[in-house]
């Protein structure tokens, strides 16, 4: 197997490098975890340089990117700034695959250009208070009446739904159906009558909102559809080796920002007369933070060539976003240790990482649950 990347994705990732030292220094990076800002001028710089349209297909004003561009994309980009990455996949990518995938023509025309030139926002909603894990066992439930759905229902932990001009809802259109059928996804704008949206404090990934959903007889024309009614669930489990694949990327690379800190004060802080950095446990602890994240990025790239090459990898992506998950989190954890007293100040990166680190483990599938997943694809 060849792990060497293409001379364009080497020059890529240099030219995202420079952007991202240019355009999101730490300072700003500080200033938005703060003030739980939205970095929208960090974004607008992003549309301005073409990588939004990276998972937007040429025909659409996207470049095209294949699965591996974007976890490289991803990657560098956490490194510098991990909740934005996040807000990247939630807003852009996650649209750009259901829609280029399951949208129309009108919706593919429509819509996708103005994603990749950083003209509208999108949002996901699934989860609801009742199902989290179990996600299709979701209780919001549209009725057809005419040429519109009428749709009530609460939502969960929507991210960026406060900034999204679009929502990606899931919702119930056959009550009757087993629960992974009857499901349809629906094309939502958040200013639609009967919508409210409840803003969530939580611990970390501050500049992205994370939002309840309440929805009141709200009204949707049919042309509101992405994809085939109560086929939306199977459209779901179609991009999750993709989303696993972004997700680790993130994983990847918010961690290799907490071994880069690391690293740098253990070089820097003297304790006993010498650099902390010559301790054994010290360097035992950044040996393992190094394996750890190797391994972790090499399993991030198996699993982005076989979606490449179309290949399915639910074992496969799913080891790597739960490996990649939990490494993020050890790598924050050692960093505090090695930091001690200072990296529990917030005027020090570590403590973010710290609470940033612990979504990893949560959104997109618990760890027991990719545990599940993985057991149960060795048994078939």
């Amino acid at each position: 197997m060849d792990f060497d990347l293409s001379e364009d994705q080497r020059l890529t990732r240099e030219a995202l490098r420079q952007f991202l030292k240019r355009e999101c220094p730490i300072a700003y990076v500080r200033a938005c975890d703060e003030g739980e800002r939205f970095p929208a001028e960090l974004f607008a710089a992003l549309a301005r340089g073409g990588w939004l349209g990276i998972p937007i297909a040429e025909a659409h004003g996207g470049s095209g990117g294949s699965c591996t561009d974007l976890a490289l994309f991803l990657e560098e980009l956490a490194a510098h700034f991990e909740a934005a990455a996040n807000i990247y996949y939630t807003t852009v990518v996650i649209a750009a695959d259901a829609i280029g995938h399951f949208g129309n023509e009108e919706q593919k025309r429509t819509l996708l250009p103005r994603l990749a030139r950083g003209e509208i926002r999108f949002a996901f909603s699934l989860s609801e208070p009742n199902s989290g894990s179990d996600a299709a066992a979701l209780r919001t439930l549209a009725v057809r009446e005419g040429d519109e759905w009428v749709i009530n229902g609460q939502k969960m932990f929507c991210s960026c739904a406060q900034v999204a001009d679009h929502v990606l809802l899931m919702a119930r259109t056959d009550p009757a159906a087993p629960k992974h059928q009857g499901i349809t996804m629906f094309l939502l704008d958040p200013r639609t009558p009967g919508v409210e949206i409840r803003r969530l404090r939580k611990l970390g990934l501050k500049p992205m909102d994370l939002n309840e959903i309440f929805l009141t007889d709200v009204r949707l024309p049919a042309t509101a559809v992405i994809g085939e009614v109560n086929r939306g669930w199977t459209n779901v489990l179609k991009t999750l080796d993709y989303e696993r694949c972004c997700l680790s990327a993130v994983n990847v690379g918010a961690a290799r920002s907490c071994l880069d800190k690391a690293l740098a004060y253990t070089m820097e802080r003297e304790q006993f007369g010498q650099k902390i950095a010559s301790f054994q446990l010290t360097r035992a602890k950044l040996a393992d933070m190094e394996m750890e994240i190797d391994a972790a990025r090499l399993l991030l790239y198996r699993s982005a060539a076989l979606v490449d090459r179309g290949v399915p990898n639910n074992k496969e992506s799913a080891i790597a976003n739960l490996y990649s998950s939990e490494t993020y989190v050890r790598a924050a954890l050692n960093g505090m240790r090695m930091m001690g007293g200072w990296g529990y100040l917030m005027e020090y990166d570590m403590q973010r990482h710290f609470r940033d680190s612990k979504l990893a483990e949560i959104g997109g599938g618990t760890s027991e649950i990719l545990r599940i997943v993985i057991s149960r694809e060795m048994m078939r």
